[in-house]
């Protein structure tokens, strides 16, 4: 026996070596979890953690930050297997993974079984069929691929398979096709951490990728589709999947494109941040809060405002409601005060015009001015009722 021979393992040699892989491999899965999942129950047992049943943003934050948690717990386990059977000779597919249909193993026979029983080669029949199973090309595409790399396959069944992933490549727009699979584990993670459908965020990172709008109606379109309390996570998910992008195999985008979108990223990020510094310096204010109390009324304002500051006078009105007309006028003006502040420290970026602050600005003042002169009257009277006769 040559040197090649003797140091080549035998077939049934290799197949036990992945076996014990996998089954090492489903052991320390098991072992992870059962671990994560005693951890938690000490910690509710002890009362360490404080579980709210509302929707209020605390609740909000709290069930975001546990999730993110699992997501982290979910990562480190994905990589331990991995690493494990990397080490141990196990083969490692991570195309199933990533397809955000749910029960996909059982979808997969199910079209294995309609491919197999197909009399013909129609391809269009064909892809009606599969489009059953998997409707969304990107998840039908990681599935096709997956099934091509197997050994096992019958010729008749491989060539079908492969004729109709050509098909789906050739006819599928080229850029949602990449950047939902791109972005297909992004959108899983980020989908269980905030309790959202990872397929409709997914579809969200198309759309961004596609969209000639104006980033503040991008971004009022985000707190619409997945609400205000989600907006600063929805666009932490757009950047972090839009780096992966970037950085795939065969990433979605030109890099001329991508040049593109990271400055409108750039720019919805300093909204994010603007947004957030002017929710703080108007609701930390006791006395606003007394008037309206709601981050998503003030976020409506701001909105309002960077967009039609020529209509500040009714935007004004709307946030404070009528009981602006039945408090003195000493505190109109120091409420007038504080929400002007805050829109001070907008920055002239984020406004759809470059002149709007500057009329936001000039309106303010004209308001100032009639408050102080009200003030002025307001004292006037007082010192008049306690003169002495």
């Amino acid at each position: 026996m040559d040197m090649i021979s003797r140091a080549r393992p035998s077939i049934a040699k290799v197949n036990s070596q992945r076996y014990h892989a996998k089954q090492d491999a489903r052991k320390l899965a098991e072992k992870e979890v059962n671990k994560e999942k005693a951890t938690r129950a000490a910690s509710m047992e002890a009362g360490g953690t404080e579980f709210f049943d509302d929707d209020s943003p605390a609740a909000q934050a709290q069930r975001f930050h546990q999730s993110t948690d699992e997501m982290s717990a979910a990562l480190t386990l994905f990589r331990n297997r991995r690493d494990l059977e990397k080490k141990t000779g196990g083969a490692v597919s991570e195309s199933f993974e990533r397809v955000l249909d749910e029960d996909v193993l059982p979808k997969v026979n199910a079209l294995l079984k309609a491919v197999s029983s197909l009399s013909g080669v129609n391809i269009e029949n064909l892809l009606r069929h599969a489009h059953l199973f998997f409707a969304d090309d990107s998840d039908l595409a990681l599935v096709l691929r997956e099934l091509l790399r197997r050994r096992n396959l019958e010729e008749v069944i491989r060539k079908r398979l492969l004729a109709l992933l050509k098909h789906v490549e050739a006819t599928a727009d080229p850029r949602r096709l990449k950047a939902g699979i791109n972005s297909a584990l992004k959108a899983r993670l980020f989908g269980k951490a905030l309790a959202l459908n990872p397929a409709l965020i997914r579809e969200s990172y198309r759309n961004f990728l596609e969209s000639d709008a104006r980033e503040i109606d991008i971004y009022q379109d985000w707190i619409v589709s997945y609400g205000y309390q989600r907006r600063a996570a929805i666009v932490d998910f757009m950047e972090s999947t839009l780096l992966t992008d970037i950085e795939s195999q065969d990433p979605s985008c030109s890099r001329h494109e991508f040049g593109n979108l990271l400055g409108k990223l750039g720019q919805l990020k300093l909204l994010r941040s603007s947004d957030e510094l002017f929710i703080k310096k108007v609701l930390q204010t006791p006395l606003v809060c007394t008037f309206n109390e709601s981050e998503k009324a003030w976020l409506l304002f701001m909105l309002c405002v960077l967009q039609q500051p020529h209509n500040l006078d009714d935007f004004l009105r709307e946030v404070v409601g009528e009981r602006i007309f039945f408090s003195r006028h000493a505190q109109r003006s120091v409420l007038l005060q504080v929400i002007y502040r805050a829109c001070r420290s907008l920055p002239l970026e984020i406004f759809v015009e470059p002149e709007d602050s500057q009329l936001l600005d000039d309106r303010f003042k004209e308001l100032a001015e009639i408050a102080y002169k009200h003030e002025q009257i307001e004292r006037r009277r007082k010192k008049a009722v306690k003169k002495p006769k």
